[in-house]
């Protein structure tokens, strides 16, 4: 039999276990519902019989008299739910005498002390159904007995300090479809390598792998930093799991012992074996460095046993599962777990896109005085995720790599074709340096992609990105160089915003900001620089003259707030060369968005000095209402005019232009309907849109006509097809697959972290 003390649980993972075994054994389908602050968790379930509502108590280190307390204030709550059986599982370990003061406690809704279910009874119900032990394979270090029996009978070769941290690691697990594929591929190809960027979980799944086999009585070789580990264990026909972690070393392939030819056989001799199983794990980054210098591991096809990690698998129940389970097992004062829930503080890092389970352990092992001090330094770490990848940056990456990663900064979230990258990092190294760098970062630090023949570079992901921006923060003598080496003006403009971007209302990069205020005069020198050269080549070439607004204009706009701020009288210097470059060619070429952004700057100028730029109101003003074509457009024009109308008014009236702009706008708002039909109800919805604005903005008397005559067309047009429209995928993003939390995802994640509070 059985037996289990489920000190490994944590009381999400063991209302997962109840739920599991009781659906087993009556065939229920049970739902998690609303859980007490008290701890109880809640189950139910429509069965033959009825509602079926279950309560599970798992409480380390409680006493029964702690246990007797929740059961009473549990029987109000059936008195309101009225269940037609309800069941009572406790992990703690009864005598008769006290299921049978419990079931007196429990009356009259527990009819019988057989649906009062203690740790005997747990066991009992797991001995009956292997197959939800043999999931729930966290059980299996729940007990020293079992760890001694690993130990003593041999099954896990050479380990017991390994086992030992897997007992402790092993709490935190949270069940993903990474151990499905993972496990699949161990059983089709006995070999598999898991690779991804650090901290995504590997090292866990590996662990989690080898204790499956374990528990169907493989033998578990635990290989240190040498393959001839596995080699002199290796005994024919005992089945055996090698796990081999990080195999191509942790940060530097300095690291690891020149064997590659004999990792690649062990590799080939355990895929031919039905008994042998081979586990391994190492970053990509490693990976791809080290096929860049051994032949064994250039030739051999890693991708049909390669098993990539990702964050951006995680939905966000996973997130916060990972998130309790750190927080439930971690030494943190039961006020400050208390508080960080009753707070919901817990949303802000299931929802974060540099989420990693590596910054949960890393913080949360801490100690920390409060739930508020203890909330501000995880979020630190997550927007600033150096702990992370400080290590591998420092000791990972050539100088050429760790040049091409802090550069990538300068260049948009899409990325930089390779071959302007390569212009600015370079430097004097061969070109075949340039690509072998490129391809050790590539699927940790950057991503490259193929398009029409033109190779795009990439941060990986946005924690490399967020990594790299801190870097500069503290190292801002970086900075200064990626400026002074930039060859694109949308660089040095890049840069300027980040220097000015906020967090919690406060400047995100203080000391970035403070270096570009200290070299404000060799930026602007250098901005001046580049645009005198694009408007050179404009000269040479006209026949581009939207590409020349949008290497010029376009990132001069956007560096005008962040100059402002931080460049004192640059900012006049920069604003006249805007003035005088858009009224000379390129106004045509500019967009609503581009307009608004020169619009607010002229206005906050007018605010510190009326006479600077009062000359450019009227005409930049009435330049944007003209450019109105969506009724976004119209919003925006609408919000800074209610802003900004009554300093307007000062010197012309804007109401007139205003109102014929914002018509406009919605007018051909109507006119795009043609021809991106989506389906009646979904053009219907767009119109009614184009009506919510008009009336937002004041125009809905000459807008009204046109909106009826709209709607007909609409008719028409779908009663001429036979309604028949075209579906429409609406999702995208970029962020992890669980970006967005759907409402029952929400309640089991709120009363996931309400039975901490």
């Amino acid at each position: 039999m059985a037996d289990y003390d489920f000190r490994t649980l944590s009381p999400s993972d063991f209302e997962i276990l109840i739920r599991d075994l009781l659906a087993a054994e009556y065939h229920w389908r049970l739902e998690a519902f609303g859980r007490g602050r008290d701890g109880g968790i809640d189950l139910r379930a429509k069965a033959p019989e009825g509602k079926v509502v279950v309560q599970c108590k798992h409480y380390l280190g409680s006493s029964f008299k702690d246990l007797r307390a929740s059961a009473r204030r549990e029987v109000p709550k059936m008195n309101k739910e009225k269940p037609d059986r309800y069941l009572f599982v406790t992990s703690q370990n009864l005598s008769r005498t006290q299921k049978d003061t419990l079931a007196e406690d429990l009356g009259p809704w527990l009819s019988d002390t057989a649906d009062l279910l203690s740790q005997t009874d747990i066991n009992d119900l797991i001995t009956r159904h292997p197959r939800v032990e043999q999931q729930h394979f966290k059980l299996w270090l729940a007990s020293t007995t079992i760890l001694e029996r690993i130990v003593q009978s041999g099954i896990w070769e050479r380990s017991e300090a390994l086992l030992e941290d897997i007992r402790d690691r092993v709490k935190l697990y949270v069940h993903t479809d990474n151990f499905n594929a993972a496990h699949k591929l161990l059983d089709e190809k006995h070999v598999v390598v898991l690779t991804g960027s650090p901290g995504v979980g590997k090292s866990m799944l590996a662990e989690m792998l080898a204790l499956r086999h374990w528990h169907e009585e493989w033998q578990i070789v635990s290989v240190a930093t040498d393959v001839d580990d596995a080699w002199s264990a290796y005994k024919s026909g005992r089945k055996q799991v090698f796990l081999y972690d990080d195999f191509l070393g942790q940060t530097d392939i300095s690291e690891r012992r020149a064997k590659d030819s004999w990792i690649i056989r062990l590799m080939d001799r355990v895929a031919r074996s039905p008994d042998k199983r081979l586990i391994m794990t190492t970053r990509s980054q490693i990976l791809q460095q080290t096929r860049l210098i051994s032949e064994p591991i250039a030739q051999a096809d890693f991708r049909v046993v390669e098993c990539v990690i990702n964050i951006a698998d995680y939905g966000p129940v996973q997130r916060a599962r990972m998130l309790y389970n750190h927080i439930y097992f971690s030494t943190l004062s039961r006020e400050v777990v208390r508080e960080y829930a009753e707070n919901s503080s817990y949303w802000a890092v299931v929802n974060h896109k540099n989420f990693s389970p590596r910054i949960l352990e890393l913080v949360i092992k801490r100690p920390h005085s409060s739930a508020d001090e203890f909330a501000r330094t995880l979020n630190h770490t997550l927007d600033h995720p150096l702990d992370l990848w400080r290590i591998v940056f420092n000791n990972g990456l050539s100088d050429l790599g760790q040049w091409i990663t802090l550069t990538l900064a300068s260049f948009p979230v899409h990325g930089v074709s390779s071959s302007n990258l390569k212009t600015l990092v370079q430097k004097g190294a061969k070109p075949t340096e340039y690509t072998g760098a490129l391809r050790v970062l590539e699927g940790t630090f950057v991503r490259v992609e193929t398009n029409n023949e033109v190779t795009t570079i990439a941060y990986a992901n946005p924690s490399v990105r967020d990594f790299t921006l801190a870097f500069l923060d503290e190292e801002p003598d970086y900075l200064v160089t990626i400026i002074e080496d930039a060859i694109h003006l949308a660089q040095v403009s890049t840069l300027l915003e980040y220097a000015v971007s906020e967090l919690g209302g406060k400047l995100r990069f203080q000391n970035f900001a403070n270096t570009v205020t200290l070299h404000s005069t060799s930026i602007v020198r250098k901005m001046m620089e580049l645009i005198a050269g694009e408007r050179e080549s404009d000269r040479s070439d006209p026949r581009e003259p939207f590409g020349a607004h949008a290497r010029t204009i376009r990132p001069l706009l956007k560096s005008l707030e962040p100059t402002r701020q931080l460049m004192g009288k640059s900012f006049d210097e920069l604003l006249a060369v805007a003035i005088e470059l858009i009224k000379s060619t390129s106004s045509r070429y500019m967009e609503p968005d581009d307009w608004g952004i020169f619009n607010t700057v002229l206005m906050m100028r007018y605010a510190e000095d009326p006479d600077h730029v009062q000359g450019e109101l009227k005409w930049a003003f009435e330049s944007w209402g003209e450019s109105m074509y969506t009724k976004d457009d119209v919003i925006a024009f609408e919000e800074f005019y209610e802003l900004y109308a009554p300093a307007l008014m000062r010197h012309f009236d804007p109401s007139e232009k205003f109102h014929e702009s914002a018509c406009s706008g919605l007018r051909q708002d109507l006119e795009n309907l043609s021809g991106n039909e989506q389906g009646r109800d979904s053009d219907h919805q767009w119109v009614s849109e184009v009506e919510d604005v008009a009336t937002r903005v004041g125009v809905i008397d000459d807008m009204r006509s046109e909106i009826e005559s709209a709607r007909d067309s609409i008719e028409e047009y779908y009663a001429e097809r036979g309604f028949s429209y075209r579906q429409y995928d609406s999702e995208g993003g970029y962020g992890f697959s669980g970006s967005s939390t759907s409402a029952s995802e929400r309640v089991t994640i709120d009363g996931m972290f309400r039975e901490l509070s």
